[in-house]
């Protein structure tokens, strides 16, 4: 009898809440449709705030570097210093390059020129270092000049490997593809005339020609030279030893670099996201070849190719201050002669009464010079790199 009284019970249940036990009816692929559009959108909604968010820590932790910055000393900057680091009175951009936000610089119009300065992994270097080169480039070509990956106020790597020269080498030509450029004339300094070498050696069909500056990165391997200068600098805080650095192996401080440019260098060194690429760097990040050893034999291979194989066919410059103290002019003559041994299409200019700076000691010569040496290349046809398209 209870159990009658309990079954009679739970249909008269099923009968006052029919909805509970009815089958759901299946959805028309139009409600489907819009179920999905629906998702989508608050997916959306969700990514975007979530980039307000980060863009909003990135503005707070700039106002706070740009406070830092005005209570130790921004007062002895001539320009006015800003959230993008900017100088010169040159205004950056922004662009994403495989996930990773990339400062650079555009101007002029014309063939595509691309700037690549050297340093690494600071926010100290950047580039900052071509602001008195890129309005005069700008006069006859469409200029480029972006702050390699991790350093400047482009982000880290998503991946910690990819903290070495390979991991800049990648990020510059996936910039040059990303911007749509194709063929381009590519000059690097210092380390960023490493980064434009081995560009050029890994992708020669994007680089119409080649103009290295001053770079033992990319020179065959030589004894460490000793600038006593050098041991007179600060070992902290970085940015102090960075301008201490960059004024003693230069032939013209006080022409080359003014305190606005140390200012902006100082700040970025500041910013969060350069305290974590230190971090990372002192943590062992980028692997073998962000070690001298391996990064040396790793150079060494690709010398070996040029030798045999004569893999680097487009137009080169090599372009030396006589006075680097850091950069000897022997390693850019034993670059050239590396070279030129298997490409006739070689040239080296000496900058008389300069040091590892060039091109800021002396910009308008030195735009002179590497503009005549590209359009003697194509005017002669010098140039033939075999992968560039007629003219």
């Amino acid at each position: 009898m209870a159990e009658f009284m309990e079954l009679e019970k739970q249909s008269r249940l099923a009968h006052q809440s029919p909805t509970c036990y009815k089958r759901p009816r299946e959805m028309r692929p139009r409600e489907i449709e819009a179920l999905k559009m629906r998702i989508d959108a608050s997916i959306d909604a969700r990514r975007r705030g979530q980039e307000r968010r980060r863009s909003n820590r990135q503005l707070l932790f700039a106002g706070f570097a740009l406070a830092l910055l005005s209570t130790f000393g921004a007062s002895e900057a001539r320009g006015e210093l800003t959230t993008n680091g900017e100088v010169a009175g040159l205004r950056a951009q922004f662009t994403n390059v495989n996930g990773v936000r990339t400062r650079y610089y555009e101007m002029g119009e014309g063939e595509p020129l691309v700037l690549v300065h050297g340093g690494g992994w600071s926010g100290h270097a950047s580039a900052n270092v071509w602001s008195k080169n890129i309005p005069l480039f700008a006069k006859r070509f469409h200029v480029f000049a972006p702050d390699k990956l991790g350093s400047g106020m482009t982000e880290n790597p998503k991946d910690d490997n990819d903290l070495n020269i390979q991991g800049e080498v990648d990020h510059i030509y996936d910039f040059i593809r990303e911007m749509k450029l194709g063929m381009v004339h590519l000059v690097g300094e210092s380390r960023g005339g490493g980064c434009v070498f081995f560009l050029a050696l890994q992708h020669p069909e994007v680089v119409r020609d080649l103009i290295i500056v001053d770079s033992n990165t990319a020179a065959p391997a030589a004894p460490a030279t000793s600038v006593q200068a050098l041991a007179q600098c600060p070992k902290q805080p970085d940015w102090e030893q960075w301008k201490c650095r960059v004024r003693a192996i230069s032939s013209l401080p006080d022409q080359a670099f003014d305190d606005e440019y140390f200012m902006a260098g100082k700040y970025m060194s500041l910013l969060p996201k350069s305290q974590e690429t230190a971090a990372k760097l002192k943590a062992g990040a980028g692997g073998e070849l962000a070690t001298t050893e391996g990064f040396n034999r790793w150079k060494a291979e690709w010398h070996a190719r040029i030798r045999k194989e004569g893999v680097l066919p487009m137009p080169v410059l090599i372009y030396w201050g006589r006075d680097d103290s850091v950069a000897a002019l022997a390693n850019g003559s034993a670059l050239h002669d590396l070279i030129a041994a298997q490409n006739p299409h070689v040239q080296m200019t000496i900058q008389d009464k300069a040091g590892h700076f060039p091109f800021r000691e002396y910009p308008e010569e030195f735009v002179s010079n590497v503009t005549n040496f590209i359009l003697y290349a194509d005017e002669t046809k010098m140039s033939a790199n075999p992968l560039a398209p007629a003219r």
